[in-house]
């Protein structure tokens, strides 16, 4: 699925953390140098080639761009509820031409931050669902490329990171903790796979009740 490889950031003349036989690109400039490695495949690419490129023509909003806002996500999920109202909400949050840039961990961090159920249909997704949806897709992922620092050149090293622990084994509040008792509630977490190319998918039946109440809508909120 084109998803093995790495890119890390050093300043430039910095020790490089893998061997250099890895090393696939190699992008210098003055103060910092980007480097891939066992990337699967690497183009060149202008901006104009880019352009033509049908796959990135077909991205939907980038998550961590800077011009992304929380309204062109929901507005994105809001067009897909209208056009496939039958697909599922965890699958949706998947599809890269409906938002760009989240991962399977994500799919369920941001679902169980929301408290919606991952299996859910489109046609059942509130409004303020969505938003908080977005709003945690968009936390979540800035949380873990930037540390607050400035403008110092950062490399991140750790695993994914939704929750404020520092503490490796308490990193995520569902994903890959099947059977293991919920962070909030104390409920068995779940696990199922979902969608055309069986992804698993984690989520905490109590927290993520299938329809979600009218009080249990309007206190849905970014996990914190």
């Amino acid at each position: 699925m084109l998803m093995s490889g790495v890119w890390h950031i050093y300043r430039t003349g910095e020790k490089w953390w893998q061997p250099k036989n890895r090393m696939r690109v190699a992008i210098t400039c003055r103060d910092c140098q980007v480097v891939a490695f066992n990337v699967p495949i690497a183009e060149f690419h202008t901006a104009r080639s880019l352009e033509r490129k049908s796959q990135i023509r077909k991205l939907g909003p980038f998550i961590l761009a800077d011009e992304f806002s929380i309204e062109a996500g929901v507005e994105a999920l809001r067009q897909r509820a209208a056009s496939c109202p039958t697909d599922e909400i965890a699958v949706v949050l998947l599809n890269q031409r409906v938002l760009a840039g989240l991962g399977n961990v994500y799919k369920s961090e941001v679902a169980f931050a929301a408290g919606v159920n991952p299996f859910r249909p489109m046609s059942t997704i509130t409004e303020r669902e969505m938003f908080a949806m977005v709003e945690a897709s968009h936390k979540f992922m800035k949380a873990n490329v930037l540390d607050g620092s400035g403008d110092a050149i950062v490399t991140y090293t750790g695993n994914r990171r939704t929750t404020h622990s520092m503490d490796m084994s308490d990193r995520l509040w569902v994903y890959g903790r099947r059977g293991q008792e919920c962070r909030r509630c104390g409920t068995g977490i779940m696990m199922r796979k979902q969608g055309d190319q069986a992804r698993s998918t984690y989520w905490c039946p109590n927290c993520q009740p299938w329809r979600a109440a009218e009080d249990q809508q309007d206190r849905a909120h970014v996990a914190s």
